[in-house]
C-alpha cells in the first residue's frame, strides 16, 4: 500500500509539473489537478519574479512564463528552499536546451541579477567572527581583511548597463565587484583584470606590500617599487569601496 502511494504521489507531481504531456493519475480529477498545478506554478513564480526583474522584463511577460513552465518541468526539485530554487534558476537559464535561444548577453544578465540577490542574502556577517579588525590600520604593512560577501566576476557582457531600454550590440569583457557593505546594502562596483588578481592575493593572508610586490612579479614590472607608491592610495579607494574591511589586529 506504501508503495502504491508513492507511486501516485509521484504521477501526480510529474502531471502537475507537465500537465500536457505527462498522464493525470487515477482518482484526481482534472479540476483538482487544474487548481494544485496553478498554485504550484504560483508559488515558483512567487519565488523567481523578484529576483529577476531585469531578465523578466527584457524577455516579455509570456517568453517569462514559458521558461518558468519549463523550469517547473525539468528542475530535479533536491531541495525546496528559495535560495536554491534561484541558483538552479539561473543555471536552468544559462545551460537548458529549451533556453539556448536566447541572446547570450540575456545568460549574463540573469546571473548578474541571482548573484546580486545571493549577495544580498548571504548568511556572511561583517566582519567574520574571529577576526579583529582595525579600520585605521596601514595596509601596506598589515595583513589586509577583506569583506566576506565579496564576490569577483567576468561577463562577455557589459550586464551592469544593460536594462529595458539598453541592449548591448557587441560583446563587451565586463569586470564587477558585488558586496554587500556594512550597512547591508549590495554595492556593485567597476573593476579590472589587474583588481580582481590584486584582491585576490589578501585572501592569502598577504599584506599590502606583499601583495603588490607579488603583482610586480606577475606583471613583469621593470620598477617595482612604481607600483608600490600606487599601494596606499589603491587600498585606500578599495577600503572606501567596503571591498577591504582594515587590517587584520595582531592576535
Amino acid at each position: 500500500m506504501l508503495n502504491d502511494f508513492r507511486e501516485f504521489q509521484f504521477a501526480l507531481a510529474r502531471h502537475l509539473r507537465d500537465p500536457h504531456t505527462m498522464p493525470l493519475p487515477v482518482g484526481v480529477s482534472a479540476e483538482q489537478a487544474a487548481t494544485y498545478e496553478r498554485a504550484m506554478f504560483k508559488n515558483l513564480c512567487d519565488i523567481v519574479n523578484p529576483a529577476y526583474p531585469v531578465t523578466r522584463g527584457l524577455l516579455g511577460d509570456w517568453a517569462w512564463r514559458a521558461a518558468v513552465r519549463y523550469f517547473l518541468r525539468d528542475y530535479p526539485a533536491k531541495a525546496p528552499w528559495p535560495r536554491t530554487v534561484l541558483l538552479e534558476f539561473a543555471r536552468f537559464l544559462r545551460e537548458s536546451p529549451e533556453t539556448q535561444n536566447l541572446p547570450a548577453w540575456l545568460k549574463d544578465v540573469s546571473h548578474f541579477e541571482w548573484l546580486k540577490g545571493a549577495v544580498a542574502t548571504s548568511a556572511l556577517v561583517l566582519p567574520q567572527p574571529g577576526v579583529a579588525v582595525d579600520v585605521t590600520a596601514d595596509l601596506m604593512t598589515h595583513v589586509v581583511v577583506m569583506n566576506p560577501t565579496y564576490v569577483e566576476v567576468t561577463y562577455d557582457w557589459p550586464v551592469d548597463i544593460i536594462d529595458l531600454d539598453h541592449r548591448p550590440d557587441e560583446m563587451q569583457a565586463t569586470y564587477v565587484s558585488v558586496l554587500r557593505d556594512v550597512d547591508g546594502a549590495v554595492q556593485v562596483v567597476p573593476s579590472n583584470v589587474f583588481r580582481g588578481q590584486l584582491l585576490s592575493l589578501f585572501n592569502e593572508g598577504m599584506t599590502g606590500s606583499q601583495a603588490f610586490k607579488a603583482m610586480a612579479v606577475w606583471l613583469q614590472h621593470p620598477n617595482p617599487e612604481d607600483l608600490l607608491s600606487y599601494g596606499p592610495d589603491l587600498l585606500a579607494q578599495y577600503q572606501r569601496e567596503g571591498v577591504i574591511l582594515g587590517g587584520k589586529m595582531a592576535a
